[in-house]
């Protein structure tokens, strides 16, 4: 139970120190909606301890593959971090010196911290060898992150226009040529 620990923790640092960060001058997206998505995200975290004490007996042996979905998961969501640089927020916020950003691992989708999350929760669900669990867990915060995406550009798209509208139509959502 080691290494799913140490890439919950991994996981947890990135996600307070992108938490703790201030972007002074940008506008807060839609506040209901983002405690929406909090609420849906962290059902989708509780599924995953949840589901190994009630469904003991789901269990998948693929801890190797759920390291390497989830790693994979987290250096791509800290590259994105790094990619966005200030402009990353783990709320939805504008401004209007916002660049629309189109290099990185936003050369190939528009949103690749969100495909990282999914790969992350894919991957620490396998770790913890609960298949239920896992599909729980992915299916919620699937189901968060799609609302979020919709918040989200609608309000890159009011803040950025055609820049914005030209980079998304280039680009898939969270898996590259597909969606």
């Amino acid at each position: 139970m080691l290494v799913p620990a140490v890439t919950i923790g991994a996981f947890a640092a990135g996600e307070l120190v992108q938490a703790l960060r201030r972007r002074p001058g940008a506008t807060r997206a839609d506040v209901r909606s983002e405690t929406a998505f909090r609420l849906v995200f962290f059902a989708g975290i509780l599924m995953l301890p949840l589901s190994r004490a009630v469904v003991p007996g789901a269990v998948v042996h693929a801890v190797a593959i759920g390291f390497v979905l989830a790693w994979l998961g987290l250096l791509l969501r800290w590259w994105s971090f790094l990619t966005l640089g200030r402009y990353f927020t783990v709320v939805v916020m504008t401004s209007e010196d916002q660049p629309v950003v189109d290099r990185g691992p936003y050369r190939f989708v528009r949103h690749p911290s969100y495909t990282a999350l999914l790969l992350i929760f894919t991957g620490i669900g396998l770790m913890l060898q609960n298949w239920l669990g896992t599909v729980a867990a992915v299916t919620l915060v699937l189901i968060a992150l799609l609302h979020r995406i919709r918040i989200e550009e609608r309000a890159l798209t009011a803040a950025l226009g055609e820049h914005y509208r030209t980079f998304a139509a280039t680009r898939a959502r969270l898996i590259p040529y597909v969606w």
